[in-house]
């Protein structure tokens, strides 16, 4: 490829000085003028069902303007998914339903209206335990089968089965949920709010009973999402509170309100059996996932399918077997977050090779080596991976940065506290069947380009993607670039901005529109030029003849010709992706699989505490083929601030909960990782140029994240020489495992 000028550099981003100086307008940053506050009122009990609301005292108070129930929703009263209201009106089953809302002038008297909102409960028997199986309603049961299970597992001399538990997260995004809605002059229903979608103005719409073109959904820049602003409530709420009062209403929640109502990462239960010959080679897998739902079906079938999916990890067996069930209980309910099931499967899979090595006295990492999928070899559902698999390369190249084997480090050892290396793989998807979108790209008359997309900016750099992507199709400058995000009454649909897939989506539709528009411009210069088309290319916003680069127009003067031979110069670019063929796919639908995949190398050094059971990260490599970086420095923020999510997910995040109510709602009690807890890095970025965005990027933002919490408990595991078995790995499963703590809790 052509060396470029925009793509694979990290240009400063337009929105960096006004973020890094707290400048950066967000959702709960909009002020109307006239506006007054709404509030929620949330379930206290789950579940139950709803035998009277009396909002009388709360409607004596002055200030006051509406209480709002299920009754008063005028159309559809239904959230993202059939099943899950948008005021509950029956029963309640999770925690975080809002059965009522509240208008007042302030927040302070919202909150304290919402408070006297009497409503009566009447306790129902609640299911709490997803393991079980025997409580809840089993929501999906996916199967897999590839080879001979039977077969493989009587050829194989070394068996390792183990169960792990991967426990339920927060989405724990640093800006909580608040927007603004109002009703303008036209009759328009405007929702100024944090969203992953703005395709949510079409639910919000059927709540309110008008059509699709009255509701506009207006997105600002995000302060992280990681799945958790998919859905489409805060903006159904401020709209019926709007409506109502004929007055902008808005609505932000607090740090414990974002927690006790967002939706989480599904908690696993995951069964492993896998076989190896003595010599290395993997015989068979079977697999058994058990997620909890919690009290919405949701999208736990197509989660639970993607875990399964990619629960043999990247790796050539032969024969596999799977299975995953989502159970539906009372917890809170599970979404989309980060990974796509990928995270919890990735730490199981990767402790059993740990695991089998041991058992076959290989090094840890030759023994994957030796497993490593390639091209057109099969997934756990039989599909063929059909790109290049980069892992070979990764290994060397992160062997070279760390100069060390997995394993014990004995010598970096210091009273009881054990150093351990440990090396993981890992795949992750992007881009689902049929997954489309659209760009709108423009160039005016002055030269510079527009380019419209209802991709969401979750903080990720999806605007600076979208500039550096049409500044270097057409071959102009990044500053005579324009971007304008996620406004549904003026930007083109992309889809959410989710699954790592906006590169390829918006970004696909962005070149492919630019590259239109680049050939009408060269069609203008080669009248100017007296020159062929095909002769011509444009570079740092000029047009120049290709064999004889002194002869040449500029952008502008291109444009201009153009004008006047009345060549259009806007189009639309569409992305559309195609379906999978392979045998067996039709059980799956749609949902069986990615269209592309990512492979990682990964490795962590932790040092652990075999007095205590402390655990702290050391120093920490990744590594991943992504294609083509687009902003190179994006793609190393994804790395490193995607792992961390990860190493949060392996050293302190669990959402606790009592009868289907948090226990942990605020950053005192649930723990993220900070920049305290940020080892020494390394990254290791290769571009194999296969993927399926645009000048052949992968989608990179969750894979890293799939990694961390791997590598960390195999490393833990390495130093102390005992399998980690549950993530959060806990001071006292360090005990547990080293068979210092009894299973009634009490030492030894």
């Amino acid at each position: 490829m052509a060396q470029m000028t925009h793509v694979g550099a990290s240009p400063t981003k337009e929105d960096a000085l006004a973020k890094a100086v707290g400048d950066t307008v967000f959702g709960d940053d909009f002020h109307m003028p006239g506006e007054i506050y709404g509030k929620a009122v949330r379930a206290s009990m789950t579940p139950a069902r709803i035998k009277e609301i009396d909002a009388a005292e709360a409607l004596a108070l002055p200030g006051v303007h509406c209480v709002l129930t299920a009754k008063d929703i005028p159309g559809l009263n239904a959230g993202r998914y059939p099943d899950y209201p948008v005021l509950a009106e029956d029963v309640v089953v999770d925690i975080g339903d809002a059965v009522a809302l509240v208008a007042a002038d302030t927040r302070d008297l919202a909150e304290e209206a919402a408070s006297l909102v009497r409503v009566v409960y009447e306790p129902l028997p609640g299911a709490y335990d997803f393991a079980g199986l025997e409580e809840g309603e089993v929501v999906c049961d996916w199967k897999t089968d590839k080879g001979d299970v039977a077969a493989g597992f009587a050829e194989a001399d070394v068996i390792v089965e183990n169960t792990y538990f991967s426990a339920c997260l927060d989405h724990a995004f640093i800006e909580p949920e608040g927007g603004v809605a109002w009703v303008d002059e036209r009759g328009v229903v405007n929702i100024r709010v944090p969203t992953q979608m703005i395709e949510n103005y079409q639910n919000v719409a059927r709540t309110l009973d008008l059509p699709l073109s009255r509701v506009r959904y207006d997105c600002p820049m995000l302060g992280g999402a990681f799945g958790g602003k998919e859905h489409p409530l805060l903006g159904a709420f401020m709209a019926l509170l709007s409506i109502e009062t004929g007055r902008p209403v808005r609505m932000a929640y607090s740090r414990e309100e974002t927690m006790n109502t967002g939706s989480k990462k599904h908690p696993f239960l995951m069964k492993y059996r896998t076989g190896a010959t003595k010599d290395g080679k993997l015989t068979a897998i079977e697999v058994d996932i058990i997620g909890d739902a919690g009290g919405y079906t949701a999208n736990s079938k197509g989660l639970l399918l993607g875990a399964l999916v990619v629960s043999g990890g990247p790796y050539e067996i032969p024969n596999a077997r799977g299975r995953a069930r989502a159970v539906r209980t009372n917890n809170p309910f599970t979404e989309a977050m980060r990974g796509v099931g990928a995270n919890q499967v990735c730490f199981a899979y990767e402790a059993q090779m740990d695991e089998l090595a041991a058992r076959l006295g290989m090094d840890p990492l030759e023994f994957r080596e030796q497993n490593f999928i390639d091209r057109g070899e099969t997934l756990m559902q039989n599909q063929p991976v059909p790109s290049r698999v980069m892992l070979p390369e990764l290994v060397e190249e992160t062997k070279k940065l760390i100069g060390r084997s997995a394993g014990r480090v004995p010598e970096k050892d210091h009273g009881p506290w054990r150093v351990g290396v440990g090396y993981v793989a890992n795949i992750g998807g992007y881009g689902r069947p049929r997954n489309e979108g659209e760009v709108y790209v423009s160039i005016d008359e002055d030269g510079s380009v527009s380019v419209r997309t209802g991709a969401s900016d979750v903080g990720a750099g999806q605007t600076q993607t979208n500039r550096q992507i049409a500044a270097e199709a057409l071959g102009i400058a990044l500053e005579d670039v324009t971007v304008t995000m996620s406004d549904s009454h003026v930007t083109p649909l992309v889809g959410v901005t989710a699954g790592s897939r906006q590169t390829m989506i918006s970004g696909g539709a962005c070149y492919r529109a630019s590259a239109e528009l680049k050939d009408r411009i060269l069609k203008g210069a080669a009248e100017l030029l007296e020159a062929n088309p095909e002769d011509l290319d444009i570079r740092e916003g000029r047009v120049y003849v290709k064999a004889a680069e002194e002869r040449g127009v500029s952008f502008g003067e291109a444009v201009a010709q153009c004008k006047k031979m009345g060549v259009d110069l806007h189009t639309v670019g569409k992305t559309k992706l195609g379906v999978h063929e392979y045998e067996g796919n039709e059980q799956y639908g749609d949902a069986g699989g990615w269209m592309d995949y990512v492979f990682g190398i990964h490795a962590a050094e932790v040092e652990v505490n075999v007095d205590t059971g402390e655990l702290r990260v050391l120093n920490y490599w990744s590594g991943h083929d992504v294609g083509q970086s687009i902003n190179l420095q994006h793609v190393e923020g994804q790395f490193e601030g995607g792992t961390m999510m990860g190493v949060g997910h392996a050293l302190t995040e669990e959402v606790l909960t009592q009868k289907g109510a948090l226990l942990n709602n605020e950053f005192h009690g649930y723990l993220i990782p900070t920049s305290v807890d940020t080892p020494e890095w390394d990254n290791v970025i290769l571009e194999s140029g296969e993927g399926l965005g645009p000048y052949g990027a992968k989608g990179i933002g969750e894979p890293p994240c799939t990694a961390g919490a791997a590598a960390v408990a195999c490393a833990a595991g390495q130093a102390i020489g005992a399998r980690i078995t549950r993530i959060p790995i806990t001071p006292d499963h360090v005990m547990e495992v080293l068979g210092r703590l009894k299973t009634n809790g009490s030492r030894s």
